[in-house]
């Protein structure tokens, strides 16, 4: 069997994936091939050479005096993991069941990723009429983002005319492909109405997609570059309304989820909300919040106690 290479290995599955329409896995991957051929100074390695106990704990120790968070550590090394992981399956590699033991894969979530109820309030209070043009866009799509129990901005930004259903907005994930049937909100219509694409020759029902940015790629670039202009419109934004505060197109997502962990919803509930695959991607969304739900119901004991 001829020896395979990282880079072809790795530029075939993102081909693949690109194919299946999975761009957003696909621009991990590329990024993360990216970061380990820096690592190696360009030099390619056959797979055998990569996935070795000492090889990644040595790009792993690369990665952290290059300065890359831990999340991004996370993200490039569970992309080995999946790329070793297919490697096995082709019968490439064989299986090492302790291969990526000790090495940084967990998932960090922040609690700062979160707004506040009150600062959640301040947002949808706010007086548009303070706000510059793209500053006002930018909060109407965060508010429609968590209006429509935290819509990814993914899925926001590819909403059609035809996805309105009367009261009811029916489209498809982007990352998972499932359908999801979300009601639109009185809140919420307005915005959709307000900020509605005005040009008759586009599919889409919010004018994120349209514009100059087309011309400069393929599509998933597209939504790219909107998404850098979205998050930079979003910190203007937050200045104005909630200075200090830090805030990216993530936000409205995780303040959704939170607010609605804390009003008791039950996490099966906001999982199918969500379009999570799966309960268990919901209880890691929600993980960083238990420990401080817990710790008001130990506050509350102790303060029960007292008065006893």
């Amino acid at each position: 069997m001829k020896e395979k290479d990282l880079t072809s290995y790795m530029q075939s599955v993102i081909g693949c994936l690109e194919k299946d329409r999975k761009r957003p896995a696909a621009h991990t991957y590329r990024y993360a091939l990216k970061s380990f051929m820096k690592f190696s100074g360009g030099e390619d390695m056959p797979v055998d050479k990569v996935f070795m106990p000492g090889r990644l704990k040595e790009y792993e120790e690369w990665m952290k005096r290059d300065g890359k968070s831990l999340n991004t550590i996370s993200t490039y090394m569970r992309t080995l993991k999946a790329v070793y992981n297919r490697l096995v399956a082709e019968k490439v590699l064989p299986y090492e069941a302790k291969l990526f033991d000790g090495i940084y894969t967990k998932v960090e979530q922040q609690t700062k990723r979160a707004l506040t109820k009150e600062q959640t309030g301040v947002l949808l209070h706010a007086d548009f009429r303070q706000l510059p043009q793209k500053e006002r866009r930018a909060l109407a799509y965060f508010l429609l983002m968590l209006l429509l129990r935290g819509m990814p901005f993914i899925d926001l930004a590819h909403l059609r005319r035809q996805d309105i259903k009367g009261n009811y907005l029916v489209y498809c994930r982007h990352k998972t492909g499932r359908q999801l049937t979300v009601h639109i909100p009185r809140e919420a219509a307005w915005l959709l109405e307000e900020f509605r694409n005005d040009n008759p020759d586009s599919v889409y029902l919010l004018p994120i997609l349209d514009g100059k940015q087309k011309d400069k790629g393929e599509p998933y670039a597209c939504y790219l570059h909107a998404l850098r202009n979205f998050n930079k419109d979003l910190v203007k934004m937050a200045a104005v309304l909630l200075p200090g505060v830090k805030i990216s197109s993530y936000t409205a997502r995780h303040t959704w989820a939170t607010l609605a962990f804390y009003q008791g919803m039950s996490v099966g509930i906001i999982s199918k909300a969500l379009g999570h695959s799966s309960i268990k991607v919901t209880e890691t969304y929600l993980k960083p919040f238990e420990n401080e739900k817990v710790d008001a119901a130990n506050d509350a004991l102790i303060a029960a106690l007292q008065v006893a």
